[in-house]
């Protein structure tokens, strides 16, 4: 007798799930094998898309290492660095460019003596680090015949479920069946902005979504199409559509390829708050900044989720009204919303996570300065410039891509165009109710398996993490939910991937 059990997706939610569950299997004694299905469409086993091959070995963490991953992990991975160090810093410089290069002649005095936690990392590091955690605990129980494990490089088509049994699709036509589904494909797929085929490869090209295909294949095309146009003396004008930190590692990775004074490309950035991420941190000002206008709510009795988020966002108004970026107020405002969650009834805080969070957190972005300072410098020679608008639209001319957007507020809007020989689109996620919703994700509303909740990037759960009896959800899919007493509105974030993985692993045992 057996249990089957599929993960679809398999990024970290899927590791840090595995982690804590196997090592519940290897102390229990079982009556049944398990039979682990580990399905994914890459080659990126446990390290998903941000930490694996996708994103290539040159891009770092958006945050430094003490934000990135909470303890007792952390001192393990750190621990991890220190024996790994050597290879990996070769590895990231063979791979990087002057970029990669300079962080390891800065940054060696400090991790040579363990003082990891200030640095933003390159993130495959952490997916070689993951990936050797989970797989030796994997062998460990598969040699002695606890769990057999199966791996599945095929894309998922579609899921249905007939006498308790889960039909998992294939692309190729094949399908296996399982007991059990966690459901683990991170974050939802990329708004398709411009569908046409390119005439002139000379004059445009268009970058459907950083990671897709692969950072490095996307950097190869851009670097080949700028060092053509060099060679024919023409300049390169780059929009990247969105101010976020893939837009803001396109524009490293770029300026890392092909340096700034070599290379005569200009850069400008769209995004509908027309601010860029933060990396400043003012330690005084910081001291002196209240968010009085959350702390003026503090004695309030029935409080809603939509007069928290006022507050929250006159706060960052006032911040910002003094030239205070993110990186010094994100902590206090932070703590400024969440000490005034727990007034909230069930309903309202389900209504901040699905409707507000996101929007205070569009507006409190930070990144570490070895990408802002590329921004920078770039600014500093005139080459960069951040427009405030929304994208509408684009069209192929014989200049390149004339790109349309609008500026001002809806009321009030004026649309604009400029032309651009490579455009990026990186402006983030389609929902769950969006008419270009991928085929899969469809066809697990449309058989009742799973159901959006009202914040439309994440499915609803029950108290045990299901979306449906046995479906299991992990990772970003659940934006919007209450997880014991934490409310996500999202699980881009480490360390609460790694939370929600944990407690995901406990529902998982106990329902074996």
């Amino acid at each position: 007798m057996s249990e089957k059990i599929a993960f679809v997706g398999a990024g970290i939610a899927t590791s840090y799930t595995l982690i804590p569950f196997l090592e519940s299997l290897s102390t229990k004694k079982m009556d049944k094998k398990i039979e682990l299905f580990i399905i994914d469409k890459s080659q990126d086993f446990y390290k998903g898309m941000p930490y694996g091959n996708r994103s290539g070995k040159s891009v770092l963490l958006i945050q430094d290492l003490k934000n990135f991953i909470t303890e007792p992990h952390r001192t393990h991975f750190k621990n991890w660095l220190n024996a790994n160090i050597d290879t990996l810093s070769e590895e990231f410089m063979k791979n990087g460019g002057q970029y990669a290069t300079q962080w390891v002649e800065k940054n060696s005095p400090l991790y040579k003596k363990d003082q990891w936690d200030d640095l933003y990392i390159p993130r495959f590091f952490f997916g070689k680090y993951i990936d050797e955690e989970v797989r030796k605990r994997l062998d460990t129980l598969v040699a002695s015949n606890k769990v057999s494990i199966t791996y599945v490089q095929k894309e998922t088509v579609g899921i249905k479920k007939n006498d308790d049994k889960f039909h998992i699709a294939f692309e190729d036509a094949t399908a296996i069946e399982t007991d059990k589904v966690i459901l683990s494909i991170g974050s939802l797929p990329y708004k398709k902005l411009y569908n046409d085929t390119i005439k002139n490869n000379n004059t445009a090209l268009y970058i459907k979504e950083p990671y897709g295909v692969g950072m490095e294949e996307n950097m190869n095309q851009i670097t080949n199409f700028i060092k053509n146009r060099k060679k024919q003396g023409l300049k390169t004008k780059i929009a990247v559509l969105g101010a976020n930190a893939s837009g803001l590692e396109m524009i490293y990775k770029i300026c890392d390829k092909l340096p700034i004074k070599e290379y005569d490309t200009t850069f400008k950035t769209l995004s509908s708050h027309g601010v860029m991420p933060d990396g400043t941190f003012d330690a005084e000002k910081a001291k002196q900044f209240k968010a009085k206008h959350l702390q003026s709510l503090a004695e309030a009795d029935n409080l809603s989720a939509s007069e928290i988020a006022e507050a929250a966002h006159k706060d960052i108004d006032e911040a910002e009204k003094i030239g205070l970026g993110a990186a010094t107020t994100v902590g206090i405002i932070s703590k400024g919303f969440g000490a005034l969650l727990p007034k909230l009834s069930k309903e309202e805080l389900l209504n901040f996570a699905c409707f507000h969070g996101n929007q205070i957190g569009r507006r409190q972005r930070c990144a570490g300065n070895h990408y802002l300072s590329v921004v920078e410098e770039l600014t500093n020679l005139k080459r960069f410039e951040h427009l405030k608008g929304r994208f509408v639209g684009l069209t192929e001319n014989q200049d390149g891509l004339s790109m349309k957007y609008k500026t001002g507020e809806s009321s009030d809007s004026k649309e604009s165009s400029e032309n651009f020989n490579i455009v990026i689109n990186c402006l983030g996620s389609v929902n769950l109710t969006a008419d270009d919703l991928s085929p899969f994700l469809k066809s697990l509303v449309n058989e009742g398996l799973c159901r959006p909740n009202p914040s439309k990037i994440g499915f609803h759960v029950d108290e045990n993490m299901q979306a449906s009896k046995n479906l299991f959800i992990a990772g970003p899919l659940l934006a919007g939910n209450q997880i014991e007493d934490k409310i996500f509105w999202h699980l881009e974030h480490c360390a609460r991937i790694i939370w929600s993985s944990s407690v995901l692993s406990k529902k998982l045992m106990t329902s074996i």
